[in-house]
């Protein structure tokens, strides 16, 4: 799961299945297996938003995307990191 504190300090907001599906169809088409899905994160590593939004995508497929929730913590820890950076450039 996304660590509460990251949450609160980027504002991410839950997706819905339905909202997803865009992007779910995207993924599907474009990414042929789960490591091409983890080089996407390195291109998207400081856009929270879309980290946001790929890991309710994975969330949602976990079963075709992401069954031993890899790529998951892989988005946590760069979320994280995002947070940890603001925090202390927020506090400087």
């Amino acid at each position: 799961m996304i660590n509460r504190d990251t949450v609160t300090i980027l504002s991410l907001k839950p997706v819905t299945r339905n909202n997803s599906y865009d992007f779910y169809v995207k993924l599907n088409s474009e990414f042929e297996d789960p490591d091409a899905i983890e080089e996407s994160i390195s291109w998207w590593q400081e856009d929270h938003k879309k980290l946001n939004r790929l890991w309710w995508v994975l969330n949602y497929h976990s079963e075709e995307f992401d069954p031993e929730r890899r790529l998951r913590a892989i988005i946590e820890r760069k979320l994280d990191a995002i947070a940890g950076r603001r925090k202390k450039s927020s506090e400087s």
